[in-house]
């Protein structure tokens, strides 16, 4: 197993990892061992025992490939983020010895890009600790109620709003090097008066390797979505400019002339 994919939280704790990789398969061995859907009650008894968390209140959504509860941290709340081994029955025949492993790459990989957006500066909840497939980070919100989305907040200076949200994602781009992939009003917090970007998950590397076509892809899609919902309060910007405004803040040195690329797949 490569160091990536160990609990970063507390590296002296590696057994953790061990121990609930023994529990979810019922100390049975061999590549196709039956993986079970998480429940509350252990999602709780976990992160208790992994030092995740000292209490689980309730779960507050569920995506795809993971559901989000609140949980505490002694008199702290906290966002505990639990990937799940599957979530319908098609993917359910794809259950197997490596399925807890493809779950564990998706939180340290989540856990990572938030570190590296947190360190650079960008409005994310900053991430505390992972084990496994779970991993915990900082409650955007008032006492236990959860920050709004920005779709259901009425913003008194939205121009400025616009422009502290384009400034946050530059510097995504820009310092920590992050398409984000998904942002739009939904994945956006409104918390004392500063907009929070939330679930990176799907977040693109963009480095030396990147394919600078599909950054392209999904910077303008990401910027489009934004601008849409600034319609609404008679907000315009041209978002063919502001994306050419990305790209000469940042683009990999060896890809600098990555239009002059032919794509000979095509």
């Amino acid at each position: 197993m490569s160091p990536g994919v160990v609990e970063k939280f507390n590296p002296k704790k590696a057994s953790a990892l061990t121990t609930k990789r023994d529990l979810e398969r019922g100390h049975q061995r061999g590549r196709h061992v039956p993986i079970h859907e998480i429940t509350l009650e252990e999602v709780r008894a976990n992160a208790i025992q992994f030092g995740l968390a000292t209490d689980l209140l309730y779960q507050v959504s569920a995506g795809k490939e993971a559901s989000i509860f609140l949980a505490m941290w002694k008199e702290h709340p906290i966002i505990l983020k639990a990937y799940r081994f599957w979530t319908s029955a098609q993917s359910k025949k794809k259950r197997g010895y490596f399925a807890p492993t493809q779950m564990e790459a998706l939180a340290a990989r989540e856990y990572d890009i938030l570190n590296t957006c947190f360190a650079a500066g960008v409005h994310v909840p900053t991430p505390v600790g992972r084990v496994g497939n779970y991993l915990t980070m900082r409650f955007i919100g008032e006492g236990t109620e959860i920050a709004p989305q920005l779709k259901d907040v009425n913003l008194a200076n939205p121009e400025l709003v616009l422009e502290q949200i384009l400034d946050d994602y530059l510097v995504m781009y820009r310092d920590a090097h992050y398409v984000h992939g998904d942002l739009s009003k939904y994945n956006i917090l409104w918390w004392k008066n500063k907009p929070w970007i939330i679930d990176v998950s799907q977040a693109y590397r963009v480095d030396a390797w990147a394919n600078m076509k599909r950054v392209e892809s999904l910077l303008f899609r990401d910027i489009r979505n934004i601008l849409s919902y600034f319609r609404k309060y008679n907000v315009q910007r041209d978002p063919d400019y502001i994306l050419q405004q990305f790209i000469s803040e940042y683009t990999p040195r060896n890809l600098r002339n990555y239009r002059e690329s032919v794509d000979f797949s095509q």
